[in-house]
């Protein structure tokens, strides 16, 4: 039954890392009820994962490093909800807003307000980068070490993490894709999926290991 949960959370962390990858990139647009659902279930379900994944590098409890790791990526991934709705909060109501402005000079005021409350969920985004990013340079520093994660997912995380960190603490306040640099979160995303494809196969080879040996 735990395995059977575990691959059930695995299978929707997945389907939610998919969501995220198709708005951050543009594929998913448009903020109706569905779609917001969905981008808002990848803080909570990605919180689940983390714990998942620390239970499984580490029945026993861990290293500091993966329990400071577990912490800031639980932290990170509370914010990162946070975040979300404030910024969709933000950007519906301004659309509105603005669809019942009947003169320019309302609209251009209300262009002015938008880019000063915008800045409120921009600074929560900065906030979740660094959780969310440190937190990941730990999780993967010990799966570089891990049989079951390796070398290659775990230098893939850290680099990407680390990377991810130094560009927005650079062109802070600003985001980095308005400073001519690459959002590296898709990339980040990446590591997520390989790491619960992974997940999922050590689980199967469990799964498989058990009904054998009963």
């Amino acid at each position: 039954m735990r395995r059977n949960s575990l691959i059930g959370v695995s299978v929707l962390g997945l389907a939610v890392l998919l969501v995220y990858l198709g708005a951050a990139t543009g594929l998913i647009k448009g903020a109706d009820n569905l779609t917001l659902s969905l981008v808002f279930a990848i803080g909570p379900v990605a919180i689940i994962g983390v714990l998942s994944i620390s239970r499984r590098l580490a029945p026993q409890g861990g290293t500091l490093a993966l329990r400071a790791g577990t912490t800031f990526l639980v932290i990170g991934f509370a914010l990162f909800t946070l975040m979300l709705v404030v910024q969709q909060t933000i950007f519906i109501q301004f659309r509105q807003f603005r669809s019942e402005s009947a003169d320019e000079a309302a609209r251009e005021a209300l262009a002015l307000v938008f880019k000063g409350v915008n800045l409120v969920q921009l600074g929560a985004d900065v906030a979740f980068d660094i959780f969310y990013c440190l937190g990941m340079i730990l999780l993967a520093a010990v799966m570089y070490r891990h049989r079951d994660f390796g070398k290659v997912i775990g230098a893939f995380g850290v680099v990407s993490a680390a990377a991810l960190l130094c560009f927005n603490l650079y062109t802070f306040p600003y985001i980095p894709a308005d400073s001519g640099l690459v959002d590296l979160g898709p990339v980040t995303g990446l590591w997520w999926i390989a790491v619960i494809v992974q997940f999922l196969r050590l689980e199967r080879k469990a799964r498989i290991e058990a009904k054998s040996a009963a």
